[in-house]
């Protein structure tokens, strides 16, 4: 069910008559879900935390590549990237790698980012400047943290919250970006 998490899922996660809840998103929150049910009714819960949504790409031909990336790309480029289920980690066998970035740049660079109305738009703005300043700053960090960007991580234009779709290569486990989902999340004090 759709819904901010201080109207709706608090009104979810403590409510008497709801017995499960199945949750994917932030683990802070998943946090506020279990201790809401503790001092409910005890409902069980399910929980996905966390946890990047890897695609894993192994040793394919040609058209395994491009099938590969276009998949990716629709899913981590839908929606801006700000689901919780966007596949924004990705391990690619070492023997398709270049290949398989080289694609899946030519996707992200053929991404036309703007006007949601206007029909040859394929990717909108971010939700606020909350989630703008917020990728932004993943984006600054991660090539801080030594990450290659191979394409994106600039803004577009000057009004707006307008992203180029961005991808790095080079991003070990110990990276902010490996580790934190991108995506929005409402501010809340307590479930």
């Amino acid at each position: 069910m759709p819904g901010d998490g201080p109207n709706c899922g608090a009104a979810i996660s403590n409510h008497m008559d709801i017995n499960k809840i199945a949750f994917t998103g932030s683990t802070d929150t998943g946090r506020l879900i279990q201790a809401a049910s503790a001092k409910s009714n005890l409902k069980r819960v399910s929980l996905e935390l966390g946890g990047k949504s890897p695609v894993i790409v192994y040793k394919v031909d040609d058209a395994g590549i491009k099938n590969a990336a276009q998949e990716t790309a629709n899913s981590i480029f839908g929606n801006q990237g700000q689901s919780c289920c966007a596949s924004s980690r990705i391990f690619v066998h070492e023997s398709v790698h270049d290949q398989y970035v080289e694609e899946l740049k030519r996707i992200a660079e053929s991404k036309r980012v703007g006007d949601p109305f206007d029909e040859n738009t394929t990717n909108g703005a971010i939700i606020s400047n909350e989630q703008f300043e917020k990728i932004l700053n993943y984006i600054e960090n991660g090539k801080k943290q030594g990450a290659s960007c191979v394409t994106g991580g600039e803004r577009i234009g000057k009004r707006g919250y307008f992203i180029k779709p961005t991808i790095f290569t080079n991003v070990n486990d110990e990276m902010t970006i490996a580790k934190e989902e991108v995506v929005f999340k409402f501010q809340s004090k307590a479930i």
